[in-house]
């Protein structure tokens, strides 16, 4: 990041602000953001950005006290959507009413509503439940990859276990795994969108999206029928019989599925591909994860402290909050950049340094409160699987040359495009 340790934020024309790798970061284009973060925690803590219209919030302390801010708003589909033209805005209001469905973009008491019927189908006990399954489809990848010379372990393994995972839970049909991803991946971009501008790329994410909604709506609503007809042992007949038993409407119904569906799969694939990278770049670190037992689950939290695959959270300023000196006005976007507080060196010694044994490692990789990450457990699972699994074989696997491509445009997500990998001979 050539000289950006030496540049403050110093205001709406401080040196920072006026980089190449600040304006970078606004635009979710680069590639490695932890030096404007770290500039930001210290210079800047509660930042206001013009290029996004927002505040940007980056040190431990202030992003935890935010998460507790009952005034910052989860219900928030306005800052996704507020670059679009009032003309427009009808097009896409089916959109935006779905995604105001999705349990993290709701607060009470909806949310305490959504979030009760949600953690009786999706919890501890049900990842546990979950660990066989995953064990066979970890086998099956895993002896699959084995008998090809290169592959990718993103799409090979990273995204293409946690989308297994999820649909079986969910009860939707093999044939239309791919379809699912690629929906619920549009829509997740458009939920995640904080740039203020429409443009032709700002234009783009949303009509994919709307139409991607549009095909889920058809396919969830043809699958509600389905399930109430005969329900079967999964989520979305649970769901189903919830709606039917008048504790959620037809909306958040289908909001709850299609969320459970993205979240379910896109940070799992995440947490894999980001810390499969990390380890193989790592060999050292990766025998310690497998030195002593527990050493998998630590390494599984180190990874989501130093490349956390939700990096940030958007919320709405419904009153007037102060943070760090700064005061926030109603209407505003506040980003939380949980990324930019697990780098923080007042709370993790060495913050910017990858340690597999980490103790203790309260990250925020999956939030705060009462809007923790209901999925983290099923993701913690797999990631146990994967890495127990894989690790033995780790020094046979030998990365493709070149810088790895983390996929740009999205601040929500911290996501390698691909991971290319080849078996080099081994003893």
């Amino acid at each position: 990041m050539s000289n950006i340790g030496t540049m403050g934020a110093g205001g709406a024309g401080g040196p920072l602000m006026a980089s190449v790798e600040y304006q970078a970061f606004c635009r979710s284009e680069l590639a490695d953001p932890y030096g404007v973060l770290d500039e930001l925690r210290r210079t800047d803590p509660v930042h206001w950005s013009p290029l996004l219209d927002a505040w940007v919030v980056t040190t431990y302390q202030e992003v935890v006290v935010a998460l507790r801010e009952p005034e910052l708003r989860n219900d928030r589909v306005s800052i996704n959507a507020r670059a679009v033209p009032e003309a427009l805005r009808p097009r896409y209001a089916s959109l935006t009413t779905h995604v105001s469905n999705w349990l993290g973009f709701t607060d009470p008491p909806k949310h305490s509503q959504m979030r009760d019927v949600a953690r009786k189908l999706v919890n501890p006990a049900s990842a546990a439940r979950s660990r066989p399954m995953i064990e066979s489809s970890v086998k099956e990848i895993l002896d699959n990859l084995r008998g090809r010379d290169h592959f990718d372990l993103v799409d090979d393994l990273a995204l293409r276990l946690p989308l297994t995972v999820i649909c079986r839970l969910l009860g939707v049909p093999d044939e239309n795994v791919t379809d699912f991803h690629n929906w619920a991946t549009d829509v997740g971009q458009f939920a995640g969108q904080v740039d203020p501008t429409w443009s032709p790329a700002t234009e783009s994410v949303i009509e994919r999206a709307n139409q991607s909604w549009l095909a889920l709506e058809e396919l969830f609503g043809r699958l509600v029928v389905e399930k109430r007809t005969s329900p079967a042992d999964d989520i979305l007949s649970d769901l189903v019989g919830a709606f039917d038993d008048g504790l959620i409407s037809s909306d958040e119904l289908i909001g709850l599925s299609v969320f459970i569906l993205a979240a379910g799969h896109t940070t799992t694939r995440d947490l894999l591909g980001n810390g499969l990278y990390l380890l193989l770049g790592r060999p050292d670190d990766a025998q310690k994860a497998l030195a002593a037992p527990g050493n998998v689950a630590l390494a599984i939290e180190e990874i989501l402290r130093f490349e956390s695959p939700i990096p940030m959270a958007s919320r709405l300023a419904a009153s007037p909050v102060v943070l760090a000196g700064k005061t926030i006005e109603p209407g505003q976007t506040v980003i939380l950049h949980l990324a930019g507080a697990n780098r923080d060196e007042a709370k993790f010694a060495g913050g910017n340094v990858f340690d597999v044994t980490r103790q203790p490692n309260r990250h925020l990789a999956f939030g705060w409160g009462a809007h923790f990450c209901l999925g983290a457990p099923l993701a913690r699972e797999q990631g146990s699987v994967v890495l127990e699994a894989i690790l033995p074989e780790l020094s046979r696997l030998q990365l493709d040359a070149g810088a790895p491509a983390w996929r740009p445009g999205d601040m929500s997500v911290r996501s390698l495009t691909e991971l290319g990998v080849s078996w080099v001979a081994g003893p």
